[in-house]
């Protein structure tokens, strides 16, 4: 069995109060809470010395993350749940998109993650001046999926008039070697003739 415990993360998940009581926590379904402890786990932190002071405050840094469909399905959360999930978790502002992931891959050992990062639109979520994530395609040029079939189908057409003009001067060239033999035979045949001819 493929071992898994890389996908342990041994950070504390802290939960603020103003997001444990926030409306857009209140949103979220059981399975979308536990994808976004999983977010919140992925967080870095520096402790950070107030002046004057020596006391020393955790810091999150504003870091981007990956959070590939293997580590939901570790966390017992299916594919499509952990889609709607993450959906739900970039509508009310939990998280945004740095960078879409594609279906499509150039290359079978390269893989394109959606890369997010943690984001605290949440604070206003319910009220009117709650801002929606920009929900803007950033798919890199090679992962367009349909841009990617249509250079597939531009290839294979040009590949069937390369094969078709080939063949087709392939075919000219054996019609005209062919008439060039019969012309050659026929000269033959009548330069023989006429010689029979001429000893008669």
């Amino acid at each position: 069995m493929f071992d898994k415990t890389h996908l342990k993360i041994k950070k504390t998940v802290v939960i603020e109060p103003d997001l444990f009581y926030s409306e857009a926590f209140k949103s979220l379904s059981a399975s979308a809470m536990r994808t976004l402890m999983r977010c919140l786990q992925k967080r870095n932190w520096v402790y950070k010395k107030d002046p004057g002071t020596n006391f020393k405050r955790v810091v999150y840094l504003d870091e981007p993350f990956i959070f590939p469909y293997e580590e939901a399905r570790f966390l017992g959360i299916g594919t499509t749940q952990y889609w709607k999930n993450m959906t739900k978790l970039v509508e009310v502002g939990f998280v945004d998109i740095v960078h879409q992931g594609g279906w499509y891959q150039k290359y079978k050992q390269e893989k394109d993650y959606s890369v997010y990062k943690l984001s605290d639109r949440w604070k206003l979520y319910g009220t009117e001046t709650f801002k929606e994530a920009d929900k803007a395609r950033v798919l890199q040029p090679d992962y367009y999926v349909r841009n990617n079939i249509e250079k597939k189908k531009a290839r294979a057409t040009s590949r069937k008039r390369s094969e078709q003009l080939h063949e087709s001067e392939v075919d000219k060239g054996k019609k005209a070697d062919a008439r060039l033999h019969k012309s050659e035979v026929d000269d033959v045949r009548q330069e023989h003739v006429q010689s029979l001819v001429n000893v008669n």
